[in-house]
């Protein structure tokens, strides 16, 4: 039997996939307990930093064996329960991709999380389901045994510009096109602020291009470097969705993604997406889908400090029927298309453009959440698990309520 104390980092970054191998699949690893630093009461390091404390044995697992994770203990009283408890028994199909490890306190979000755990990886885009909604075949079956379905889609992640090897490109600059970093938006609100300028000299545009994009992508796999290449290329062209490098699955959401305006740079902490296949509607569908609130509690099952690439393709995509894929790109482009710089984004999709009232914004999440939470065949309990992930601030009584209504009127 062996104890060791390990970062967070160790269970959910690629580079550690080796370890993981060793630790789940080569040893009979009996409990991970995750701690977070709070006020540092363990140790006199980052405050908001995990770790986890680790028992195995050097022994094969048998058949069927489940892990014991439980956490994450906030203090010293957190920390007695919790090391009383059983811990959450969890079988090799609820880990992510390289053995990522979910953090997990109850049993309740053990099978929630089972239920998102079935789909496509995200690079693959949202699986077809039949009928009105619900769970394809093809899908669940990809969540255990590495297929995967045909999808809406295929994108991966591009970082354009580093903030600290490419500062060259803006430093002491006063024209030129808006460079935007990951503090520059918030869901659907691309409000540019803290934006730097940047010339669109031929050094940069070089560079943005990109000579190996997608190098890391699980769709390297099965696309060539031209068409990948090309992609980028194109996304260059028009309004592109991209995210937040830098998060915290403790923030009031982990996912922060926003359509960014044709005509705007961004840096390393503001990753956009390269579609390879996929129209403006896909876009607005892959964005409403990574916003909504059961893709961010799966995220938040493995983020850390960063959505990672490796993190982040890892992450599964629902089955959507093609009424759900509708209502959730017309629900998405609307929220997205806020003023005339999206207007071309908007006649693609088919959608008004310009500022929307709160309530309006509201009932249209609230169709984005819903229908994705039913593609999952989660139920208003699962629901409540979900929101005790979030501050009552980040989501409000009021909009629990009228997404649990929603969802029992879709059936």
């Amino acid at each position: 039997m062996i104890g060791v104390v390990l970062p967070r980092t160790a269970f959910n970054a690629q580079g550690s996939e080796g370890f993981r191998e060793w630790l789940y699949a080569g040893s009979a690893t009996r409990r991970v307990d995750f701690l977070l630093n709070n006020k540092r009461w363990i140790f006199d390091t980052h405050p908001q930093y995990s770790i986890a404390l680790v028992v195995a044995e050097r022994t094969p697992p048998h058949p069927g064996h489940r892990v014991a994770v439980a956490g994450t203990a906030r203090s010293a009283a957190e920390w007695r329960e919790q090391a009383s408890g059983e811990g959450v028994g969890v079988a090799e199909g609820v880990f992510g991709p390289g053995w990522q490890t979910p953090l997990l306190r109850t049993q309740a979000e053990a099978e929630v999380l089972a239920k998102v755990r079935v789909g496509n990886p995200f690079p693959y885009g949202v699986g077809f389901a039949g009928g009105s909604g619900g769970v394809g075949q093809g899908a669940a079956a990809g969540a255990h045994t590495g297929a995967v379905a045909r999808g809406r889609w295929k994108c991966f992640p591009v970082a354009e510009l580093h903030e600290t090897a490419d500062k060259r490109f803006w430093t002491g600059q006063t024209s030129g096109k808006p460079l935007w970093k990951g503090e520059s938006f918030d869901q659907y609100d691309p409000r540019g602020s803290g934006a730097r300028l940047v010339p669109d000299t031929p050094a940069l545009l070089k560079k943005v291009r990109k000579p190996r994009p997608g190098s890391k992508s699980l769709l390297r796999r099965h696309l060539k470097l031209k068409v990948r290449k090309k992609a980028v290329r194109e996304e260059l062209l028009r309004a592109r969705v991209a995210f937040r490098d830098v998060t915290n699955r403790t923030n009031s959401r982990t996912i922060l993604a926003c359509l960014i305006p044709p005509g705007v740079h961004l840096t390393n902490t503001a990753p956009y997406l390269a579609f390879v296949k996929g129209t403006e509607r896909e876009q607005a569908t892959c964005l409403g889908v990574m916003n909504s609130l059961p893709f961010d509690w799966q995220a938040r099952r493995f983020v850390e400090l960063h959505v990672s690439f490796f993190i982040l393709e890892g992450l599964r995509l629902p089955a959507l029927s093609v009424a759900d894929c509708n209502a959730i790109a017309d629900a998405a482009a609307r929220l997205s298309a806020v003023d005339d710089r999206f207007a071309d984004f908007a006649k693609a999709t088919g959608v008004e453009c310009g500022p929307l009232d709160p309530a309006d914004r509201q009932r249209l999440r609230v169709e984005i959440d819903a229908r994705v939470a039913r593609a999952w065949n989660l139920t208003a309990r699962d629901l409540a698990v979900i929101f005790r992930d979030f501050t009552k601030d980040a989501v409000t009584p009021a909009y629990r309520a009228a997404l649990a209504a929603r969802l029992e009127e879709l059936g």
